[in-house]
């Protein structure tokens, strides 16, 4: 219902500005010729329900926008060749880039030791980060059992949604405590 509205307000948008333009005066060069219609014309109109001439459209707003000359076809194996070389410009970026700084440094690729405490800062980074998204996501799901409860959900379904929030509090709080979680190369 909503994309037909749409559609109809914009076909009537667009009606009403080509309507509503200015006509656009013929050229000069054009003017005599359109002046004296030709001899066949004027014996067509004077003839009761013999067909009219048809009138050629004013230049309008199509007629402003510049049409590119033809491009010579591209074959599929063009288009596969181009692609593999250059990639597909439509193609949206698999990752943000990274930003400076945000790898390890050259001497912590070269010391193990270095490189296992950059790992270390950045796994406890990411379950920050965990622990921090499941602090804002339970009030959120706490708020859909109550919705669900009051809407006659069954109680199964109910029922996933606290295990759900169960073992997200429970992974928040292991995460919250230093050593819970095992690092890397750690025995859990």
């Amino acid at each position: 219902m909503k994309g037909g509205a749409l559609l109809a307000a914009l076909v009537l948008a667009a009606a009403a500005s080509l309507l509503a333009r200015p006509p656009v005066p013929a050229p000069a060069a054009a003017a005599p010729a359109a002046a004296a219609p030709p001899a066949g014309a004027a014996a067509a109109a004077a003839a009761p329900g013999a067909a009219q001439p048809v009138q050629a459209a004013r230049p309008g707003w199509f007629d402003e926008v510049p049409r590119a000359a033809p491009a010579a076809p591209v074959t599929a194996a063009d288009s596969m060749a181009d692609a593999r070389l250059h990639g597909d410009a439509r193609m949206p970026p698999l990752a943000p880039a990274a930003a400076a700084g945000a790898g390890p440094s050259p001497a912590q690729l070269a010391d193990p030791q270095a490189y296992r405490v950059y790992e270390a800062r950045q796994d406890a980074r990411v379950m920050a980060a965990f622990a921090s998204a499941a602090q804002r996501e339970v009030p959120r799901l706490q708020a859909d059992v109550e919705r669900a409860r009051a809407s006659g959900i069954p109680a199964a379904q109910i029922a996933r949604v606290e295990e759900k929030i169960r073992r997200l509090e429970q992974l928040r709080r292991e995460i919250a405590e230093p050593g819970a979680v095992p690092g890397p190369g750690q025995a859990p």
